[in-house]
C-alpha cells in the first residue's frame, strides 16, 4: 500500500490523508495566533510610504512581531507536513479554516464581538472554498513537480504580485489591504505547489537540495508574499487583509495540483452546480467582509476629520 512521504518517511495511504487534513488544521490554527500578533504590530508602524519594501526589518525591531514568528514557523511546519503527506487538492480547502480562526482571536483581542454579517460572510467565504474543493473528489497525482514548470509558476506570482503592488499605491488603505492581499494569496497557492515539491527532496537527493532551485524559488517567492501581507496587516484589520488571500491560496494551489502535479478530479452535472454555489459564496463573503472594514475605515475617518483639534491632539 503505497501514501504520502515526508523527507524519506512514508505513511500508509490509509493515514496519509487523515493524517495530512489534521495537520492542515494545527497548521491554519498556529497561522491564526500568528496572524494577529503581526497584524497588532504592523499596525502600530509609522511610515510615509504606501507599500514599504523594507517592512520586515522595521517589523523586526518590535517584539511582540518576533514572538509572532514563533506562531508562523509552527504553522509552516505543519502545513509543509500537511502537503508532504497530502494531495494539494485535499489539504488546500482546509487552510482557509485559519480565516475563521484570526477573525475570533482579532475581535477578542480588540474586545469586540464579530457582528452577525462578518460571521456570516467568514462563514460562507471558508465553507464555499471547502465545498468547491472537496466536491471535486479529488485522486491520482505526482508527490514533485519539474523545476521549469515551477519557475513558470513563480513568474506569474512574481508578476501579479507587482501589479498589486502598483495598485496599492494608488487606492486608499482599506482597499489597499484587499490588493495586496489578492497578490499575497496567489503568491502563497504557488508557495505551498513549491512547498509540496521541496518537502520531499530530503528524501531523495538528501544534501543535494541546497543545489536545487526549486528550494530557492521557494525562498524568493515566500519572502515576496511574506512582506505583501505584511504590508497589508499594516494598512487595515484583518477582517480586509485576509480573506482574499484565505480563499485565492487554497484556489491556487489546487489548480496548480491539478495541472503541474496532475492530480485528478470527478466531472459530472451535480459536482458543477456545487462548484459554482460554492464559488458565488466564497465571493460574495470576501467582497462583505472587505466592504464591512472599508465602511469601518471610512466612519473612523470621518470621526477623526469632524472632532475638535483638542480632541484630536489627545
Amino acid at each position: 500500500m503505497t501514501g504520502g512521504g515526508l523527507g524519506g518517511c512514508y505513511v500508509t495511504s490509509a493515514y496519509a490523508e487523515p493524517l495530512a487534513v489534521v495537520c492542515a488544521l494545527a497548521g491554519a490554527a498556529a497561522y491564526a495566533v500568528g496572524s494577529v500578533m503581526q497584524q497588532q504590530a504592523a499596525s502600530r508602524l509609522q511610515s510615509s510610504v504606501a507599500v514599504d519594501p523594507a517592512v520586515l526589518l522595521h517589523l523586526a525591531r518590535k517584539r511582540r512581531w518576533l514572538a509572532s514568528l514563533v506562531a508562523v514557523l509552527s504553522g509552516y511546519a505543519l502545513q509543509a507536513a500537511a502537503l508532504g503527506l497530502g494531495r494539494l487538492v485535499v489539504v488546500e480547502p482546509v487552510f482557509p479554516a485559519g480565516l475563521l480562526f484570526a477573525l475570533m482571536l482579532s475581535a477578542r483581542a480588540e474586545g469586540r464581538r464579530l457582528r452577525h454579517s462578518e460571521w456570516t460572510a467568514a462563514v460562507a467565504a471558508v465553507a464555499g472554498m471547502a465545498a468547491f474543493l472537496v466536491a471535486a473528489e479529488p485522486s491520482g497525482g505526482h508527490s514533485q513537480a519539474g523545476a521549469g514548470v515551477l519557475a513558470l509558476a513563480a513568474g506569474a506570482a512574481v508578476g501579479v504580485g507587482a501589479a498589486s503592488v502598483l495598485v496599492a499605491f494608488r487606492v486608499t488603505a482599506a482597499h489597499r489591504a484587499l490588493a495586496l492581499s489578492i497578490g499575497g494569496g496567489v503568491g502563497a497557492g504557488v508557495t505551498d505547489a513549491l512547498t509540496k515539491t521541496v518537502v520531499t527532496l530530503p528524501g531523495h537527493v538528501k544534501l543535494g537540495v541546497f543545489a536545487d532551485p526549486r528550494l530557492y524559488l521557494l525562498a524568493l517567492v515566500g519572502l515576496m508574499v511574506f512582506t505583501m501581507q505584511q504590508n497589508a496587516y499594516r494598512a487595515a484589520g484583518l477582517a480586509a487583509s485576509l480573506p482574499a488571500f484565505a480563499v485565492l491560496e487554497p484556489v491556487v494551489g489546487s489548480l496548480l495540483g491539478l495541472f503541474i502535479y496532475h492530480e485528478r478530479v470527478g466531472v459530472g452535472p451535480l459536482r458543477i452546480a456545487i462548484e459554482v454555489v460554492a464559488v458565488v459564496a466564497a465571493l460574495w463573503g470576501i467582497a462583505r467582509l472587505a466592504n464591512s472594514v472599508i465602511a469601518v475605515s471610512a466612519r473612523l475617518a470621518a470621526a477623526a476629520t469632524s472632532a475638535p483639534p483638542a480632541d484630536r491632539a489627545a
